[in-house]
């Protein structure tokens, strides 16, 4: 059994097999892999494109989703008067009951969380999939979306120069794995004192090696954005990180994807956000506007890619 918590658990054979089914059931929309299948929806973050793209896509495939609050799923806490002369428990269930009881009943958990200490939990108590619906520090669903397009615009066989400006953060992390997986380069581009982490770095450099990418780290926007078949960029500041919003706009100001660097890429490369995207902050409107912006078919990629997920971890042996 297979869980999807992050992009590098993962090697390139399988990731494309999963974009493989999903262009094949987005293409045959009468195929219905998951008939009897029930998946749980339990997310602690807002969502639009995740929630509504994967609840669609089990939809078309014949699937039911439940919805359950994080709450009642998510370790919720238990209600209690403030004056009580004794200590209660602040935890409603344990998170080990609480999904050892939802694998007998439903055939997958999908779970958007804060923590991703919770999902690897989840994963080990379940005798179901779970899937990373986003986390601190990854985001897979995302980066499947991307390379799927990426794919689209450019075929399976030519490696590519794909540029981060900006944040490091669960966007960017898994976008780096995934592209570095199929042996693409990365040129990665933020404020030196939000660079990723030395451990971090180690391991973008393991993958590089081993799928034969490359990764490349710097300050400056313009070398990250020169020669790249796709610029990338995502909000600066992300959910829950409110409270350093205007240091975040003076350090990140150099990096907004303005018309200016994006002339720095390549001619016929294309624009990426993962959306929602704050027009005039990490990218202008003439760019995310532009033809060559790429982020409603990455938008509606999350639908199709959202097929493959699924029924690559639902139904192992469909193919």
């Amino acid at each position: 059994m297979n869980h999807f918590l992050s992009i590098g658990e993962h090697n390139k054979s399988f990731l494309q097999h999963i974009l493989t089914q999903s262009k094949y059931l987005h293409s045959n929309p009468s195929i219905q892999t998951l008939q009897g299948k029930n998946i749980l929806f339990s997310f602690e973050k807002p969502s639009l494109r995740t929630l509504v793209a994967s609840e669609v896509a089990i939809n078309k495939l014949g699937g039911n989703v439940i919805h359950i609050s994080p709450e009642a799923f998510l370790g919720g806490k238990v209600m209690h008067p403030a004056d009580l002369e004794f200590e209660v428990p602040d935890e409603r269930e344990s998170l080990k009951d609480t999904v050892k009881n939802v694998s007998q009943w439903c055939d997958a958990i999908f779970a958007r969380v804060y923590q991703h200490q919770t999902l690897t939990t989840l994963a080990s108590y379940s005798g179901i999939p779970v899937v990373n619906g986003l986390s601190e520090i990854h985001h897979p669903m995302q980066a499947v979306a991307d390379m799927y397009t990426l794919q689209e615009k450019f075929g399976t066989d030519q490696e590519l120069k794909i540029a981060f400006l900006g944040d490091s953060n669960n966007v960017s992390f898994s976008l780096i794995e995934i592209c570095l997986i199929f042996g693409h380069t990365v040129q990665f581009a933020g404020p030196a004192d939000y660079h990723w982490a030395d451990g971090t770095l180690s391991h973008f450099i393991e993958i590089a090696q081993q799928y034969s990418g490359d990764f490349i780290h710097t300050t400056d926007p313009v070398v990250a954005a020169s020669g790249a078949d796709a610029v990338y960029t995502d909000a600066f500041v992300s959910m829950g990180e409110e409270h350093v919003y205007q240091e975040k706009m003076n350090r990140f100001k150099a990096y907004q994807v303005n018309k200016e660097l994006l002339s720095k890429a390549a001619p016929h490369a294309g624009f990426m956000h993962c959306l929602p995207a704050h027009r005039g902050v990490e990218v202008t409107d003439e760019v995310i506007d532009h033809p060559n912006s790429w982020v409603y078919d990455q938008a509606r990629n999350r639908m199709v890619t959202a097929l493959g997920i699924f029924t690559t971890l639902l139904t192992e042996n469909y193919s």
